[in-house]
């Protein structure tokens, strides 16, 4: 290539790596707002979709769903549903049927499945050039061996998992990679166990646990899970958009988004939240050996109980993961200590303990 071209490709790549206007569906989510509040702070306009009402100023609120295209469309052109030239140039990705016992079987497959395929299929006709899409570290557990310190040269599992959710975000991973093209660039992000401020799932369900008479550990307490702060996982959000341009290796590419490493057990983990919330952490344990076949029967008796063999897998086997790839491309590097993010997340669930539970720690 001669030094004009070198200069004109250069100029163009710089040129993709700008973006002023962002669409973050799943906006009202622990993720998606530190992603929008992110954006907001360096300059950007920012809209949000979601199912729920989003009352903050700082953001062009939408209700909608992703199962329906139009309500996409317009989340990403605005108010004027024929002005093309006013669409966002980049979609952040986070809504999901997340996890869950009471959640109908086709809802997972309807939304993290289908309503992915129209995000991508809106992006295309309305020629936004960038989407950053919202994975999960279940996309490569098995079930069957533990995940040490994993990249992302871990392959899917061999067969489907029968777990809704992780099937269908496996699938929906899987079309975004496929989608990624000169028009439509994309990347996925997969965050390891996130919490935060309103993380109404990761550690509401401990706390849930806490405060029932089945309050116990999982496993001998070996077995060490990864997790991440919502404000890094955001943060690597953003780096990946800005670093999301043709002939980057984040184009087409997939990343494991962790927090401080070592890793800690669970339990561990999760013991001064407990603590600073005035309950009491599980002192019984019910070793693995024990624990899985108990789970595998309770799933044939009660099949929406969150005492399943998943749950089981995740809290007895080691599950950790690297974000060196994450670094080497984007240069993506924890922003939040462990000890603000702990302050921070423990601040917001005692300021919002009587909209999530219905008791006080005694």
């Amino acid at each position: 290539m001669n030094s004009d071209k070198l200069k004109y490709a250069d100029k163009s790549a710089e040129t993709n790596k700008d973006f002023k206007k962002c669409l973050v569906i799943g906006g009202a989510g622990m993720l998606g707002f530190e992603i929008a509040r992110q954006l907001y702070e360096d300059g950007k306009e920012v809209s949000v979709l979601d199912l729920v009402p989003f009352n903050d100023n700082r953001f062009k609120g939408h209700i909608g769903d992703i199962r329906n295209r139009e309500d996409i469309k317009k989340a990403c052109i605005g108010i004027d549903y024929t002005n093309v030239t006013g669409r966002v140039d980049v979609v952040f990705q986070t809504a999901a049927a997340v996890w869950d016992t009471k959640t109908p079987p086709k809802v997972y497959d309807e939304v993290n499945v289908q309503g992915n395929i129209n995000v991508i299929d809106v992006c295309r006709e309305l020629g936004i050039k960038k989407l950053v899409y919202s994975s999960t570290i279940d996309v490569v557990v098995d079930g069957r061996k533990p995940i040490v310190y994993g990249d992302e040269s871990i392959p899917y599992p061999e067969k489907l998992p029968k777990d809704h959710y992780c099937r269908t975000k496996i699938i929906a991973e899987q079309i975004v990679t496929k989608a990624n093209s000169p028009e439509l660039l994309t990347c996925s992000l997969r965050p390891a166990g996130m919490y935060g401020p309103r993380d109404k799932y990761h550690l509401t369900n401990i706390i849930k646990a806490a405060m029932s008479k089945s309050n116990f550990r999982l496993g001998d307490g070996s077995a060490k899970f990864s997790h991440v702060y919502s404000e890094n996982a955001a943060h690597a959000h953003v780096l990946a958009a800005k670093n999301l341009y043709e002939g980057s290796p984040v184009a087409g590419n997939i990343y494991f988004i962790t927090d401080h490493q070592p890793a800690e057990n669970l339990f561990d983990f999760m013991k001064p939240f407990l603590e600073g919330l005035g309950l009491k952490p599980p002192a019984k344990s019910i070793p693995y050996s024990i624990a899985y076949p108990m789970s595998w029967l309770n799933e044939k008796i009660n099949p929406r109980s969150v005492f399943n063999t998943f749950a089981i897998i995740q809290t007895c086997i080691d599950h950790t993961y690297t974000h060196n790839k994450a670094a080497k491309d984007f240069g993506y590097e924890p922003i939040v200590s462990k000890e603000d993010a702990f302050k921070r997340t423990l601040e917001w669930f005692k300021q919002n303990w009587d909209i999530l539970f219905s008791s006080r720690p005694v």
